[in-house]
C-alpha cells in the first residue's frame, strides 16, 4: 500500500467524531459523503509544478475532486499557490494536499516522497517515447506531473519521469490550457481505471478518518460541538 495506514487511535477517534456529528446532517449529505468515499481513488496522484495562476491550480483541483482524485502535491518554490474560492469552488478542502514550503527542495522533497512509495512519476510532455492517455500503462500507482503554464515541467522532473504522457492535438494549437488538459487527461485515465477494475478504493481506516474529516467540515461549529462531547476535531491521513 503507498500510503500510510491510520494508526488505530485515529480510527476511534475518527470513528467518535462520526457517531457525534452524523446527528447535525440531513440524510441526503450523509448519503453524499458515501458516495464520494465510494468513488476516491489514490491510485492516480497529481503533482502541480509551480503553476503560475493560482486560478489555474485551483480550477485543476476542482476536476481533481469531480473526478474522484485525493492527493494533490503542490511544488511552490518559485510560485506560491493561495486558495481562489470562486475557480475551486470549496474543492481543495475534500483534498488531500501535499504542500513542500518548510523543504528546502520541494521538486527533491517531492520526487522522494512520491518514489519512495512506489508511485511512478509520469510527466505530461511530448516526447519519443511517451503515451497518450488511451496507452499509458494503469498497473502501478503514479503521479501526474502538470508543469508551469509558460514552459511545463522542469528539466528536474523531465530526468525523473518514470513515463511520459501527452494529449495528441489536431489543430494549430500546441497545446491545451493547463487546466483543460488536466481534465482531458485526469478524465480519460480515471474512466480506464473503471473499465479495467483498476479502481482500489481506499482502505476502510482510510474511509474512516476521512468521512470524519468531511463531517467535521460539514457541520456548523463542529468543533464546539466535539469540545462538549470531550472531544478534540478528527485526525488527518497520515502523509
Amino acid at each position: 500500500m503507498p500510503f500510510p495506514t491510520p494508526s488505530p487511535e485515529s480510527v476511534v477517534h475518527a470513528a467518535a467524531c462520526r457517531e457525534v456529528l452524523e446527528a447535525f446532517l440531513t440524510p441526503t449529505r450523509l448519503d453524499r459523503i458515501e458516495g464520494v468515499l465510494n468513488g476516491r481513488t489514490r491510485h492516480i496522484s497529481l503533482v502541480l509544478e509551480n503553476i503560475y495562476q493560482s486560478r489555474n491550480a485551483s480550477a485543476v483541483m476542482r476536476s481533481a475532486d469531480g473526478l474522484g482524485l485525493l492527493d494533490v502535491h503542490l511544488i511552490e518554490n518559485e510560485n506560491t499557490w493561495s486558495r481562489n474560492k470562486g475557480v475551486a469552488k470549496g474543492a481543495s478542502q475534500w483534498l488531500e494536499l501535499h504542500r513542500y514550503l518548510n523543504e528546502k527542495d520541494a521538486r527533491q522533497a517531492c520526487v522522494n516522497n512520491l518514489k519512495t512509495r512506489g508511485i511512478k512519476l509520469v510527466v505530461t510532455s511530448p516526447h519519443a517515447d511517451g503515451h497518450t492517455p488511451e496507452t499509458l500503462p494503469l498497473d502501478q500507482p503514479f503521479a501526474l506531473v502538470m508543469g508551469t503554464e509558460f514552459s511545463g515541467a522542469s528539466p528536474f522532473m523531465m530526468d525523473h519521469a518514470d513515463a511520459f504522457v501527452e494529449i495528441p492535438m489536431r489543430g494549430f494549437a500546441e497545446s491545451f490550457n493547463i487546466s483543460v488538459a488536466a481534465a482531458i487527461l485526469m478524465h480519460t485515465l480515471t474512466e480506464r481505471l473503471r473499465q479495467e477494475g483498476l479502481t482500489h478504493p481506499l482502505h476502510d481506516h482510510e474511509r474512516t478518518v476521512l468521512r470524519a474529516q468531511w463531517l467535521f467540515k460539514s457541520v456548523r461549529n463542529a468543533r464546539g460541538i466535539l469540545a462538549r462531547h470531550g472531544l478534540t476535531p478528527p485526525p488527518s491521513l497520515p502523509s
